[in-house]
């Protein structure tokens, strides 16, 4: 029996080389790489109105495949399935806004490439909060299985007394939300609540921050470990370059956060 279990361990560790050592040429060989967005995330991954995938994360996906040498596939997917599908190789890769938890990296390896901070929205009308003491009687609106999410129920538990948390599927639901008063304020990344303000700048005002800046991460496969370093080099060279920079400036007209 204990013979088997060696066997068996040898051959586990056989198969995760293999597959590590081929996850790169595989993606070359195909001359593509099969990136997963939730695209309900503004200015960071959505749809246009011809139903093109777009946003920040979107273009630096393009710049690191053009350094891979290989086209990009976009996958959209829903936030509360997109690591399953990673695991069960329906992509390479997930580039969409996901903060780097202990708890996901249990999962995947991350390659970090931007730094995002939590932030308050309300509505124009109402006073705009400076920290989370002043969720207190309130309903909150946030992303279902985020960080966001995470935070404030962390608040709640803490001690901060929030009347109701509102979970949505998609941030564009959390704003129709907030708008027709089903909720009193969201917490979300910042560039997300800096794009809906933006589009709506008579209903909403983004205020505080919930959270310090966070790292986000390209999501990969634990086994994909020629993958894991390609996509560092090449996030390395396109910060290097100023590209990085100069996309983040387009779409947030502000400077990455360090």
């Amino acid at each position: 029996m204990n013979q088997f279990l060696v066997l068996l361990t040898i051959i586990s560790s056989l198969l995760s080389f293999s597959l590590s050592a081929n996850d790169l040429d595989a993606i070359i060989k195909s001359g593509k790489i099969r990136v997963a967005v939730d695209t309900t995330y503004p200015p960071m991954e959505f749809q246009d109105d011809d139903g093109k995938v777009v946003g920040l994360d979107v273009d630096l996906a393009k710049e690191l495949a053009k350094i891979l040498k290989v086209q990009v596939e976009f996958i959209v997917m829903p936030w509360d399935g997109i690591l399953a599908g990673l695991q069960s190789n329906r992509y390479d890769i997930i580039m969409s806004s996901m903060n780097i938890t202990d708890e996901r990296k249990l999962q995947v390896n991350f390659v970090p490439y931007i730094k995002m901070g939590q932030v308050f929205v309300a509505k124009k009308s109402t006073k705009p909060l400076k920290n989370e003491k002043e969720l207190a009687g309130k309903v909150v609106a946030v992303q279902a299985d985020t960080t966001s999410f995470t935070a404030v129920e962390g608040f709640q538990k803490s001690g901060v007394a929030i009347k109701e948390i509102k979970a949505f599927k998609g941030a564009t639901e959390a704003f129709s939300a907030l708008k027709s008063n089903q909720a009193e304020v969201i917490v979300i990344d910042e560039a997300v609540g800096l794009y809906y303000a933006g589009l709506d700048q008579k209903s909403f005002v983004v205020s505080g921050e919930a959270l310090k800046p966070e790292p986000i991460g390209i999501a990969v496969k634990k086994t994909d470990v020629k993958l894991l370093k390609a996509l560092e080099s090449a996030v390395k060279k396109l910060t290097e370059s100023g590209s990085f920079a100069k996309i983040y400036m387009q779409w947030l007209k502000k400077a990455p956060t360090k």
